[in-house]
């Protein structure tokens, strides 16, 4: 077991999630009372966002982007219970708050991060993308390179329509 501190617990504070980078994997560490801890894989599993830009609904850690939640003391989602944020042992020593680094480096293989901190965007990309909304990838291209990259039209199909002005199957 190798020791690695990832918060002093007096900077701390109650019910407000701070950020923790162990082996290229993102934690959340939440001081859920005076002196209760708890260290949680750091992204939502909907869509990858930090949990560390979240905040605390009671005993849940509620991702701040699509209201996704888990209970701080076990990762369990109270709406969905099948839905788990692995959850890391911790302690606290004096005034740190400690993980063992082994435990989050062998998770981070079995599970290997998605996010290239050196691209653009790169702690943030969603992992995911859904049928839902199927521009995201676009999206991200277009801030990252410009339009450049699709033509002075942006994407457009049937000899310079824009696909939204097309009728669609459903449509007939």
């Amino acid at each position: 077991m190798r020791k690695v501190a990832v918060a002093l617990l007096s900077r701390l504070e109650v019910n407000s999630p701070a950020h923790a980078l162990v082996e290229g994997v993102d934690l959340v560490v939440v001081r859920y009372t005076e002196s209760e801890v708890s260290v949680l894989y750091g992204r939502c599993l909907h869509r990858g966002a930090l949990l560390a830009d979240g905040f605390m609904r009671g005993r849940n850690l509620i991702c701040g982007v699509h209201d996704w939640d888990y209970r701080v003391e076990s990762g369990v989602s109270e709406y969905n219970n099948s839905e788990v944020l692995p959850k890391f042992e911790s302690w606290i020593e004096g005034d740190e708050v400690l993980v063992d680094r082994d435990e989050i480096a062998a998770w981070g293989l079995e599970h290997p991060q998605p996010f290239d901190r050196d691209e653009y965007q790169g702690a943030y990309a969603d992992i995911h993308g859904t049928p839902e909304e199927p521009a995201t990838k676009l999206i991200h291209a277009l801030a990252k390179g410009g339009i450049e990259g699709v033509g002075h039209h942006g994407p457009v199909s049937a000899m310079g329509v824009p696909p939204t002005d097309l009728p669609r199957w459903d449509d007939l």
